[in-house]
C-alpha cells in the first residue's frame, strides 16, 4: 500500500475546497494512470477536470505511464489559457 499526496491549484483546489488530496494505491509499481483513477474516486469534485489535466512528478510534466513512488512530489496541473 502506498499513500500519495497530490497538490491542487486554482479552480481544482477551489472545487475540492482544499489544496491537497491524499490517495492510497495498492500497487507499488503504480503509474499516473492509476493515480488519476484513485484521485477521481477520492475527490469527485475534481474528477470532471481530469481529462484536461496532467500530472507533474517532481516538478516535471509526465505521461500517464510514468511510475509514481511514495516519496514523489505530485501536482495536478489543469489546463491554463492566456494571452
Amino acid at each position: 500500500m502506498m499513500r500519495l499526496t497530490i497538490k491542487l491549484f486554482g479552480p481544482q483546489a477551489a472545487a475540492a475546497a482544499c489544496d491537497t488530496v491524499e490517495v492510497e494505491l495498492d500497487d507499488d509499481k503504480a503509474t499516473c494512470r492509476d493515480l488519476r483513477l484513485a484521485l477521481a474516486q477520492a475527490c469527485p469534485a475534481v474528477a470532471q477536470t481530469l481529462d484536461a489535466s496532467r500530472f507533474a512528478v517532481n516538478c516535471e510534466l509526465v505521461d500517464e505511464d510514468h511510475p509514481v513512488e511514495a516519496r514523489d512530489e505530485i501536482a495536478l496541473i489543469g489546463m491554463v489559457s492566456g494571452g
